[in-house]
Formats: structure tokens, sequence, C-alpha cells
């Protein structure tokens, strides 16, 4: 049996602020005359973000208590040390946009990758989700081989178990962080795939289902790569035929 398989794999970026929202409004000091407006809420005798061929070091000089405070449920960070952005552009890219897995042979598992890279600015980091059109799916028979439940019967599109059985069928993917050197670092996809044999189901977009976050991280990164596999596993009874659907990524920049 001869089975060619082909994905498309389209990003999409959706950029979101969210606003705390306070019931209570604080005023800070605010001096104002026909030639200027100065605003603050504090004075101090300097200030600033000052660099050399070896440091660069941010301040406040005066100020009666610069530094982070912490308590149960609160942080509070005082100084300009901390109004200082890091000036990342956020960017998102994957390397490859057409995964072809050629013929596939039945009870051999077939598996393609792609990297992608994110970069978001100063804040509170990101969260990339993925979603398919429809499972794999022929244009002429509309024979399709199913997402993977993985070996056990017990992953699904928000969760991932392991797959390593070649008698276990289906289509799945799974996803590792990667330094630039192609290392394996699990940053940005801990939380979701244990190792490199944890895979799970891509959301189903034909039967309503939601994109689900696969990669994420709670601060400002730059260039943080994840690698993802896209793994096939057919029994002899797959009909033949060309099979195809679409994969969305949606990188989630987090203010």
């Amino acid at each position: 049996m001869r089975i060619k398989l082909f994905l498309s794999l389209f990003t999409f970026l959706f950029l979101s602020t969210i606003y705390n929202q306070r019931s209570t409004i604080i005023h800070a000091q605010s001096f104002t005359s026909d030639s200027y407006q100065i605003q603050f809420g504090n004075f101090n005798m300097t200030g600033g973000r000052k660099t050399s061929d070896t440091f660069i070091l941010t301040d406040s000089v005066g100020q009666n208590a610069p530094g982070k405070f912490t308590r149960d449920g609160m942080i509070i960070k005082s100084g300009f040390q901390y109004a200082y952005d890091i000036n990342y552009k956020f960017s998102f890219s994957i390397d490859n946009l057409d995964i072809n897995f050629g013929s596939l042979v039945p009870n051999i598992d077939t598996t393609q990758t792609n990297i992608i890279t994110i970069t978001t600015p100063t804040g509170h980091g990101y969260e990339i989700a993925s979603l398919e059109s429809y499972p794999l799916t022929t244009s002429n028979t509309n024979s399709t081989i199913p997402d993977t439940t993985c070996d056990n019967n017990d992953c699904d599109q928000t969760t991932s178990k392991v797959w390593i059985k070649n008698d276990t069928y289906g289509f799945g993917f799974n996803a590792i962080g990667i330094n630039s050197s192609g290392v394996v670092t699990n940053i940005g996809t801990s939380n979701y795939f244990d190792d490199s044999t944890f895979f799970r189901q891509f959301a189903n977009n034909s039967i309503s289902e939601s994109a689900q976050v696969f990669m994420s991280e709670n601060q400002a990164v730059a260039n943080h790569s994840a690698k993802i596999t896209y793994k096939v596993n057919i029994p002899t009874t797959q009909t033949e035929g060309s099979y195809q659907t679409n994969i969305s990524f949606i990188a989630i920049p987090k203010y």
C-alpha cells in the first residue's frame, strides 16, 4: 500500500493585550505649566540606564525604597530600573511549510519534522496553539486516517501520552524545546510533552474543537525554538490515496 500525505502549515499571529482593571483610582504626582507637564510617582536624584563596553546598569538614586518587594499575592517593583523594556520585537516563524510523508508502509511509524521559533517583547511571555482543519483525508474517496489516541487510548487534543507501539495507528504530533544548536532543552514545552515519546492529537476544527496550547513561557524570550514532530502510522486495511489536511499555528504574546 502506498499513501502520500501532505500538510500545509499556516502561521496566524493573534496579538492580545491584557489590562488589569482596578476599581480604585491612583493619582501619581503631576505638575503642569504653559510649557511642560511632569507626571510620575516620585522624584529621584538620578535614575536611568547606563552602559559601557563591559556593563549595563539601571538604577534609582535618592528614591526612598527602590527594589522588588513581595508578599502573599502581591509583588511591587519600585524604581526606574523596572521601567526598561528589553525591546524585543514580536516574531514567529516556521522553517518548513510543506510536510510530505511520501509513501507509507503499514505498521511502520513515519515521521517528519520542522522547527518553530518565537521572540516576544517584555511582558508575560507567550502561548502557541495548534489546530487542524480536519483529520487526514483523501479528496476523492473521503477516507480518513484518524487522529491518534496513543498506546493506551489515553491521549487527545489536550493530553499527551506515550506512543511507541507499531500497532497503534493514527496521526499526531510532539513538540520539544531546543536551543540554537538543536540540543533538546524542553524549554517552553515541558508542561505539555514529557519527552519525545509523548504525542497528542491536533484539535479538530471540523468538529468545533478549539485550538490548544502546546508551548508557552511567562517571560520575554529571544529566538526560543521547538522541534515539531509529525507522526503517522496506518494499518494494512487503510484505503490507498493522497491524504491531506491543514495545520494552523497561533502565536499569542501575553502582556
